[in-house]
């Protein structure tokens, strides 16, 4: 069991940050094409990327759910109420960090937190959820 935790730690640090580069390259990627970085093209860029992380919180959570609707019910319901919060905390987070910060944090804000709960989300799907 040792040696297996050896291995497994790096990996599972290493996990998350392989998705966010993923998302990050795309955003990246699409502000290079848009020639110039300024508040237009980091809100059009921001809100693609994080459209489609949004897909594939959705897809997760989804699977997520009804694989804990099989196997234990009350998780499936606290895994309901905890997304309903989280949107909460979301919303009201980037609300605040683009009144405070600056308008493009109404856009950056979203796209990483969403991309943080797919990787959230995708931790509990594959660590027994």
């Amino acid at each position: 069991m040792p040696a297996l935790h050896k291995y497994l730690i790096p990996l599972l640090l290493i996990l998350p940050i392989s998705a966010l580069a993923d998302y990050d390259q795309r955003y990246q990627d699409c502000l290079d094409a848009s020639g110039m970085i300024n508040n237009a093209s980091v809100a059009g860029c921001a809100e693609g990327v994080s459209e489609a992380a949004k897909k594939e919180m959705n897809r997760v959570y989804q699977q997520l759910f009804l694989k804990l609707q099989e196997s234990a019910p009350e998780d499936a319901q606290q895994l309901e109420e905890a997304q309903k919060a989280w949107l909460i905390y979301r919303n009201g987070q980037c609300d605040l960090q683009g009144k405070h910060v600056g308008s493009p944090m109404y856009y950056t804000c979203p796209m990483q937190l969403n991309i943080q709960r797919v990787d959230e989300l995708k931790f509990l799907l594959n660590n027994g959820g």
